[in-house]
């Protein structure tokens, strides 16, 4: 960040451009203030989290920073109305993943608002060509009053893997052309048997890095591991199995660290086009009246080690629909191994 230049970043521009950017999450929640803010005092917060945890923190003029978003917030009278300040905060961090996410209230079909109008979206399979199992993991979303349906998510997931199971001899198509973010963990979980060995991946911040690996009661990031303390939670049969992996510009943020955690594993090779370039990681934060500030916090690293810089390019490039290449590479596979004999 050029720092003589940053009051200039604070343009109308950018922040409608923050606005925009509002949408990927990551696993962990931060506490709100127990008592209600004055503007002033919500605004400290927000940047005082901002500069505790974004990983970007050191390349900041604070001083700057924070007169600037003062002058934009000035004649707020609610922290609802210093929003706009924050978001071109955020911009002004330096990285495109961050956000200042505002809950809506949704709406049931008699026009009230509720929590059950609107079903979210959860993983589908089936099988392919009788010996390929398919699956097809979408967004995932738990904050704003969603906390419960990480829960639902990894369980139909858990069910979806072992219904299929049988019919994945040669292997599994994972497809992530869809998953433009939320929840990462409620994921791997639900993926685990297929993981192969850990630690699957590494958040890499200022304060080192945490690797993705299994806990005793859970897949979930540690600092200071490097390998595996526990066994997947469940067993299949074709765990082994090969498996392809789909992306594209529409997966981001968990959808890539999905990606991620499969790169490495054993007979896996991915297919499609670049990814959306959200690898980094966030930490959420809810703020007093309800809204999530969500701070960039690290990078993310492969499971050699290797720091991803960008977005994330498949094995093999397809232009269009990627599945048909899949399933030819898979039923490559199994024709070299003779699974579908079995």
């Amino acid at each position: 960040m050029s720092l003589a230049t940053l009051p200039n970043r604070w343009s109308l521009a950018a922040a409608c451009a923050a606005l925009a950017l509002a949408a990927p999450v990551e696993a962990q929640e931060g506490a709100a203030p127990p008592e209600p803010e004055t503007p002033a005092a919500y605004v400290e917060h927000a940047l005082d989290l901002l500069q505790r945890f974004h990983m970007n923190r050191e390349q900041v003029d604070w001083d700057a920073m924070r007169k600037a978003v003062m002058v934009l917030s000035a004649h707020a009278q609610t922290p609802r109305d210093t929003h706009s300040a924050l978001r071109a905060a955020v911009v002004a961090m330096g990285d495109n993943h961050g956000y200042l996410y505002v809950p809506q209230p949704r709406l049931q079909s008699n026009g009230r608002s509720g929590k059950d109008a609107g079903a979210p979206p959860m993983p589908e399979g089936e099988a392919l060509d009788g010996d390929i199992g398919y699956l097809m993991l979408p967004r995932l979303t738990t904050v704003g009053g969603n906390e419960d349906v990480g829960a639902q998510y990894r369980d139909v997931l858990v069910e979806t893997v072992q219904r299929l199971d049988p019919s994945a001899r040669c292997g599994w198509v994972i497809d992530l052309a869809r998953n433009s973010g939320g929840n990462m963990w409620p994921m791997l979980n639900g993926l685990d048997p297929l993981l192969g060995e850990g630690p699957f991946g590494y958040f890499v911040g200022i304060e080192g890095r945490a690797a993705w690996v299994r806990g005793e009661e859970a897949i979930s990031s540690q600092s200071g591991a490097e390998v595996d303390t526990g066994e997947p939670k469940y067993a299949i049969a074709n765990s082994d199995t090969p498996i392809a992996v789909i992306f594209g510009p529409r997966t981001a943020s968990t959808g890539e660290m999905v990606a991620v955690a499969l790169a490495g594993r054993t007979d896996s090779r991915s297919f499609g086009a670049r990814s959306a370039n959200y690898t980094t990681a966030v930490r959420p934060f809810e703020l007093s009246d309800g809204a999530v500030l969500g701070v960039t916090s690290s990078k993310v690293a492969y499971r050699d080690g290797t720091v991803i810089e960008g977005p994330l390019i498949p094995d093999e490039e397809v232009e269009g629909d990627a599945l048909e290449p899949a399933l030819e590479w898979l039923r490559g596979q199994c024709a070299i191994s003779g699974a579908s004999e079995k």
